[in-house]
C-alpha cells in the first residue's frame, strides 16, 4: 500500500471515530490530524507532479538527442557522399577528406548507389515484371511450377499428396559495363549536377542491356507458337499459356508491332481485341507492355523469368593524362533465365 492509500484509508478511519467520539477535544485531536495527513498528501502530490515533469522533461532530452545523433548520421553521409563525388570529379580533397575516403575504401555511398538502381529498374520496366533477386555470387532459385487440379476422393479412402511442382533455376552473372568519357571541365560542375549526370548516363545504358537481356533469353527459350499477327494469332497466344500461369499475365511487344501491326486489329464493330483504360492498352482483358528491346510478341508470365543482379552496381574512374578527360565505368553484375517455357508464348513476325 501506497502512502497516499495509507492516509486515505486513515480518513476513512478518522470519520467513523468522530462520529462515535463523545467529548470535544477528541473530535478536535482528530481534525489536527486529519489536517495533517491533508498537508502531507499535498506534499505527496507536488512531489509527484515535480517527478513527472522531470520525466517529461528527460524524454524531451533523449528525443531531442536521437534528432540530434540522427542529424548528424544524416550529415556523415551527405559529407562522405560528397567526399566520394568530389574525388571522382578529379577535384583536390585535404587530408581529412582524404582519410574519411580511405576509412570507408571508397566505397559508392548507399544513396548514389540506391539512385542508380531506382533509375534502372524506371528506364528498363521488365524489371518490376520479373522476379529480381539480389544475391552475391551464383544462386539456384524455385519457382513454382503449374498446379495439378484437384481429384475426385471416395469417402474413407486415402488422400494422395498432389505436390506443387517447383521448377529450379541456377544463375551465374555475366558483366554489363558503361564507360563513358567527358573532359576536364566535369570540375566545374556541382556536386549535384555531377551526381544527376553520371547516375542518368550510368543507369540508362545499365537498364537498357538488362532489358534486352531478358527479351533475348524469353524470345529464345519461351515456346514458340506458329501464326501471324492477326486475331487469330493473338488468340493462340492465348490458349497456349497454361491456366495456372494466367493470373498475371501480360503482352509484351515493341512500339512498332503494337501500333503497326496489333492496334490496326482492332474492330469494336466487330470484336474488343484491343481496348484502352487508364491509359493503358489491353489485349483481349490483358495488359500490354511497350519494350524496345522486345522484337516478337510474347504473351506470358514475367514472374516465371527469375534474374539477379550479382552485385551492387559499382562505379570505377580514371583520369586520363593523354588528353585531360575523365573516364566513368559502370559495372553490373547479372544473368536470368526463363524458369519454364510454357510460361511465355512467343510469336515471331512474318513467321
Amino acid at each position: 500500500m501506497t502512502r497516499k492509500e495509507e492516509i486515505e484509508a486513515r480518513k476513512v478511519e478518522i470519520r467513523e471515530e468522530v462520529e462515535a467520539a463523545e467529548d470535544i477535544e477528541k473530535v478536535e485531536e482528530l481534525e489536527k490530524e486529519v489536517d495533517a495527513l491533508n498537508e502531507e498528501e499535498t506534499q505527496i502530490e507536488d512531489q509527484e507532479k515535480t517527478e513527472k515533469v522531470a520525466e517529461e522533461m528527460e524524454e524531451k532530452k533523449s528525443a531531442v538527442k536521437e534528432i540530434e545523433r540522427e542529424e548528424r548520421k544524416m550529415e556523415n553521409k551527405k559529407e562522405y557522399r560528397d567526399i566520394y563525388l568530389s574525388n571522382l570529379m578529379g577535384k583536390e580533397l585535404n587530408d581529412e577528406e582524404r582519410s574519411i575516403l580511405v576509412a570507408e575504401n571508397g566505397a559508392i555511398p548507399t544513396e548514389t548507389q540506391n539512385t542508380i538502381f531506382e533509375k534502372v529498374v524506371k528506364k528498363a520496366p521488365m524489371l518490376d515484371e520479373i522476379t529480381l533477386l539480389n544475391v552475391k555470387g551464383n544462386v539456384s532459385f524455385y519457382v513454382e511450377g503449374t498446379r495439378t487440379d484437384g481429384a475426385d476422393h471416395a469417402e474413407g479412402a486415402d488422400i494422395t499428396e498432389s505436390d506443387v511442382p517447383l521448377i529450379r533455376v541456377d544463375l551465374a552473372g555475366t558483366e554489363i559495363v558503361k564507360l563513358a568519357t567527358i573532359s576536364d571541365t566535369v570540375k566545374t560542375m556541382s556536386i549535384q549536377a555531377f551526381e544527376a549526370w553520371l547516375t542518368d548516363m550510368l543507369a540508362d545504358s545499365i537498364a537498357n542491356a538488362i532489358e534486352a537481356k531478358i527479351f533475348n533469353k524469353i524470345e529464345a527459350d519461351g515456346t514458340a507458337v506458329t501464326g501471324s499477327i492477326d486475331a487469330a494469332g493473338i488468340r493462340s497466344l492465348v490458349a497456349g499459356l497454361p491456366a495456372g500461369y494466367e493470373a498475371g499475365a501480360k503482352f509484351y511487344a515493341n512500339k512498332n508491332l503494337f501500333y503497326n501491326s496489333i492496334l490496326g486489329l482492332q474492330d469494336l464493330s466487330k470484336n474488343e481485341l484491343v481496348t484502352r483504360e487508364g491509359g493503358k492498352y489491353f489485349i483481349l482483358g490483358y495488359e500490354v507492355v511497350i519494350s524496345d528491346k522486345a522484337t516478337k510478341v510474347t504473351f506470358g508470365n514475367a514472374k516465371k523469368f527469375v534474374g539477379n543482379l550479382a552485385e551492387d552496381i559499382n562505379i570505377h574512374s580514371q583520369y586520363n593524362i593523354g588528353n585531360n578527360t575523365y573516364s566513368y565505368s559502370g559495372v553490373a553484375i547479372y544473368d536470368g533465365k526463363v524458369a519454364d517455357a510454357t510460361a511465355f508464348q512467343v510469336l515471331t513476325p512474318g513467321v
